[in-house]
């Protein structure tokens, strides 16, 4: 499943036009048992969408993150020189739903 798939899939289910490519954030992790997403901050300014697709490429998890929810992004997660939130979510057991990238909070997505 890509990311248009993903976002028509949730928008039908809700039947609106919520999610589109700017307020989206898609992670379909094949090789390793995480989703890697680079975020800018303002993005947490208005409402967030992420989009998971897990290894089996069975499902899909959504995380909606209403506006200003999370005020100050680089208090949880790891900020890249880029400037862009850096997150590692797990999709192993052990962790599951959490951000396990070095030098955040390990923010639980659930």
């Amino acid at each position: 499943m890509n990311k248009p798939l993903a976002i028509n899939k949730v928008n039908r289910y809700l039947g609106i036009l919520e999610l589109d490519d700017k307020n989206t954030h898609y992670a379909n992790n094949k090789s390793k048992s995480v989703w890697w997403l680079n975020i800018s901050p303002r993005k947490f300014e208005r409402d967030l969408h992420i989009l998971l697709v897990p290894k089996n490429g069975k499902g899909l998890i959504w995380i909606k993150i209403e506006a200003s929810t999370i005020q100050e992004p680089s208090r949880l997660f790891k900020i890249r020189n880029t400037g862009l939130v850096h997150l590692e979510i797990a999709a192993t057991k052990d962790g599951y739903m959490k951000d396990i990238r070095g030098g955040g909070t390990g923010y639980n997505f659930r």
